[in-house]
């Protein structure tokens, strides 16, 4: 059997690898039309089943949790499970390839999701329906002259930073208005969170309790100070999706429920004098705990969204949309980072097969207790790694890269032989090294290293990535001044010409 399942991997990987890899060439079209692109693996299924049909049918003809739970604990259970699901996601796959080529859909988008369909079968599925709803409507609603056309008569979200990109242009309403003009649930949830925040500094002050190494009070704040950012930023980003204002508001509305339940549950437990996060030392803690990582789920998938939005807006600077674009991006990486917080440590799995349940679940920290040694304020271990600061980091370049872009963009003396396709290439250049300089921080934190003491290959990852950056942001500027440089030429020669012609006349 294991012969058969390593084997079963080999039938289905090469397609999947051209439809991910190369998607524009003629070859993977061509084999991906054909419908016998399953064949293999269903035939391997086929193969597999038939002899143990007897016992296998009474389970799934009368499913129960122990009665599957058997089936699939024996090797033979496994390996058919495992090639019943490598036929199907292939399947699932080549309709995503298809479809998507038949929409003109970029490869930048669906290879991610071809890819989470692999290895997340449903969830990837899941996201190229949101993914294909949204292309569909955008070509549905207007096509690109009459978007363009209309957006100049509503005065295009400006970058100069006086309108932010709201929806509402009336110069006479103050930045408050205008911000709960373009959703107010967000809003009231960003300015209620500063005066959660200023009466947790007063608990901080006031309650002397210790919560995990930290005073009781200290996370509320924390978590009150990043909630308010959080929604400031993504009412502003609201204001630049023209085409599916509904669909924003409905991610807005969500995200703001979503902040009120967790808020409510980190008050809560602040106030019982006990910990929010990785809690299940009781029935009530359990229940709290996994409410409050549900809503973050929905947080994030509701973040996605509005990337996914944002991916098929036409804001007339691409250098700018790109910069909000690959902020939410890194920020879902940010985000996710997270989920890596949630599995349990060494000492809390040997606690759980001695049949002695932990009475917490996960961590901050990598290698030590949460609760050790931490830097001032944020509490990120100074002794082993932290996820809190790829996390930290991950989120705000939702903030970051557009501030980033923003400042290409307005910053013209700076850049001033820059063509626009140079301001592009280096917006994304920055956003890619944001992304990488996320990745070193998980790597760095999941093999147990603080951040203020990295090893030498932590290191040499660094000035890898910033070489890397500052060669692309070189040859960036070179190319457009070699640009600039032979376009001044030319002109130059041209004018030279025409006045010697003239003098001759």
């Amino acid at each position: 059997m294991t012969l058969l399942f390593r084997l079963s991997n080999l039938l289905v990987l090469p397609f999947w690898a051209l439809m991910v890899l190369l998607p524009r060439w003629r070859w993977t079209e061509r084999m991906m039309r054909s419908p016998f692109v399953s064949a293999a693996p269903a035939l391997l299924y086929a193969a597999l089943v038939l002899p143990r049909l007897g016992a296998i049918w009474p389970a799934i003809a009368r499913p129960t949790l122990p009665g599957i739970a058997t089936l699939l604990g024996s090797p033979e259970g496994a390996t058919i499970a495992w090639v019943h699901f490598l036929a199907f996601d292939l399947f699932v796959g080549r309709w995503i390839y298809l479809d998507s080529q038949e929409r003109r859909l970029s490869p930048l988008l669906t290879a991610p999701v071809l890819f989470l369909t692999l290895m997340l079968g449903p969830l990837g599925f899941l996201i190229y329906l949101v993914l294909r709803a949204v292309a569909s409507s955008r070509e549905a609603d207007k096509s690109g002259t009459q978007i363009a056309a209309a957006r100049l008569n509503r005065n295009e979200p400006s970058i100069d930073g006086t309108q932010l990109g709201l929806r509402t242009r009336d110069p006479g309403k103050t930045l408050l208005q205008r911000v709960w003009h373009t959703n107010w649930p967000l809003t009231m949830l960003g300015v209620g969170m500063i005066l959660v925040f200023l009466a947790a500094l007063a608990g901080v002050l006031i309650d002397h309790r210790v919560i995990t190494g930290a005073p009781a009070w200290l996370k509320p704040a924390k978590f009150a100070v990043s909630v308010s950012v959080y929604c400031f930023t993504f009412v502003w980003l609201l204001g630049f999706v023209e085409s599916r204002p509904r669909l924003a508001r409905f991610a807005a509305n969500v995200t703001a429920v979503s902040f009120i339940v967790e808020m409510t549950v980190i008050l809560t437990q602040a106030a019982r004098g006990t910990t929010s996060h990785f809690n299940v030392t009781t029935s009530l803690n359990t229940f709290l705990w996994l409410t409050m990582g549900a809503f973050i789920v929905v947080v994030w998938t509701m973040n996605l969204l509005l990337a996914i939005l944002l991916l098929f807006e036409r804001i007339p600077n691409r250098p700018f949309a790109w910069s909000l674009r690959l902020g939410l991006l890194v920020s879902l990486v940010g985000m996710g980072s997270g989920f890596l917080m949630v599995r349990p440590t060494h000492e809390q799995l040997v606690a759980m097969a001695a049949d002695h349940g932990p009475r917490i679940v996960g961590a901050h920290s990598v290698g030590v207790a949460d609760g050790g040694p931490g830097l001032l304020v944020v509490g990120w271990s100074t002794v082993r790694g932290d996820l809190r600061v790829a996390h930290f980091f991950g989120i705000h370049a939702m903030q970051v890269l557009p501030f980033f872009g923003w400042f290409v963009a307005r910053r013209r003396n700076w850049f001033a032989y820059f063509q626009e396709i140079h301001r592009l290439a280096l917006v994304c250049t920055v956003g890619f090294a944001y992304l990488g300089l996320v990745l070193l921080l998980v790597w760095q934190a999941l093999r147990g290293q603080s951040l203020i003491h990295p090893d030498v290959q932590t290191l040499a990852a660094a000035v890898a990535l910033l070489a890397l950056t500052g060669l692309s942001a070189w040859a960036i500027a070179a190319h457009a001044k070699r640009m600039d440089t032979d376009s001044s030429g030319f002109d130059s020669r041209t004018v030279s010409s025409n006045a010697e012609h003239a003098l001759e006349g």
